[in-house]
């Protein structure tokens, strides 16, 4: 019956973990990677649309053979977290170079096409800067990197000299640097935010089982000596009766402090405290750990004792008596020599009997103990 045994402390709820961060952030860069990878590969049909042949070689040129080989080289890095700085590297120069050629094809394309390929490379600098998954320091290193060059084709025509047009797209890419990289913030801080509110939420729900496990085990043990109470054992029998398995039987032996009243009425209530708490400690130094001590009354105490046969049982109440006579705890009620015994009552393991007949049978054995002289086992 695992209902015997001591109710175990609650493991350490863990905070949140890094390890689960880390797999988060692998799954966005990948979502985002295949975004980029899918939206570059269909704009190939745009190209074809309104690009001329010779132009179309380039842009096609452009998204096969340098964009598209970057991004899924990133996605190959991102699931070998050994290389995760080169894939945060590989990655920024994917979106860099994805910009790039966005703005570059733009320069070949008609109107009102042009303006609209323009338009497209500002929303991958945006993207990128938003929900990339990169490192802040990196984004930074993106993002700017990406306006910058983006400002200079579009001010030059990639012609030379330059065509120094197109100045009102540099603002404008200067504002989406500043925004996106703004929003990239603020994002950052609302995670921060809510990873602080769960680590709050999981000590909170830590500190709540470790006060419940303690409130537990408080309303299950007696205060004065730390064994169990009575409440415990009659949850135990409750138990046992509420359970379908039939039960094997439990060895029980029932223990009287012998003349404790005479005790306390002349050494006094708090001598009587120190009597019982050391009887106790001599009582469960002699017992398995799976043994179960329960305070039965005031100096009544019951143990429950699993799997001993019945010389068994004779041998542990014979020992537990002697072990308490040996404290040699002057009794003052008894005269000069007289020192505090108790007396044991045993009930064998009868199978399919219940722990509260075995109870009942020990308790009748320690009558007839306590009626035949005391400091002695009686079966």
């Amino acid at each position: 019956m695992n209902e015997l045994f001591p109710i175990d402390q609650q493991r350490r709820a863990s905070d949140w973990p890094e390890a689960a961060r880390q797999i988060r952030g692998a799954g966005a860069r990948q979502r985002f990677l295949v975004g980029a990878l899918l939206v570059n590969v269909a704009a190939l049909a745009i190209d074809v649309a309104v690009l001329d042949p010779r132009h179309l070689a380039v842009a096609a040129g452009l998204r096969l053979l340098l964009v598209t080989p970057l991004v899924l080289l990133a996605l190959t890095l991102n699931r070998r977290p050994a290389d995760r700085p080169l894939q945060a590297v590989i990655q920024a120069t994917a979106v860099v170079v994805f910009t790039l050629s966005v703005t570059a094809i733009g320069q070949f394309a008609p109107e009102p096409f042009a303006g609209r390929y323009m338009m497209s490379a500002l929303f991958v600098v945006f993207a990128g800067a938003l929900v990339s998954a990169l490192s802040w320091r990196t984004t930074k290193i993106m993002t700017v990197t990406a306006t910058v060059l983006y400002a200079l084709i579009v001010v030059s025509g990639l012609r030379w000299p330059p065509a120094w047009a197109n100045i009102d797209l540099v603002g404008l890419s200067l504002v989406t640097c500043v925004v996106g990289l703004r929003a990239r913030r603020r994002k950052e801080a609302q995670i921060a935010e809510l990873v602080a509110i769960r680590r709050s939420d999981a000590r909170l729900k830590r500190d709540l089982r470790r006060a419940n496990a303690a409130l537990e085990q408080l309303s299950a043990t007696d205060a004065l000596t730390g064994v169990f109470n009575r409440r415990y054992l009659d949850d135990l029998i409750e138990q046992e009766t509420a359970s379908l398995v039939p039960s094997l039987g439990q060895s029980v032996l029932m223990i009287d402090v012998d003349h404790f009243k005479l005790f306390n009425d002349h050494g006094g209530h708090a001598a009587g405290d120190r009597c019982l708490q050391q009887i106790v400690t001599a009582i469960r130094r002699n017992l398995r750990s799976c043994d179960v001590v329960v305070r039965y009354g005031g100096e009544e105490f019951a143990v429950v004792l699993p799997g001993l046969d019945e010389s068994e049982l004779q041998e542990t109440a014979e020992r537990l008596c002697h072990a308490v006579s040996n404290l040699k705890i002057a009794h003052p009620g008894l005269g000069d020599g007289g020192v505090v015994t108790i007396s044991v009552g045993i009930a064998p393991a009868v199978p399919a009997e219940t722990l509260a007949h075995a109870i009942q049978r020990a308790d009748q054995s320690l009558y007839r103990a306590k009626h035949s002289g005391r400091n002695r086992v009686s079966a």
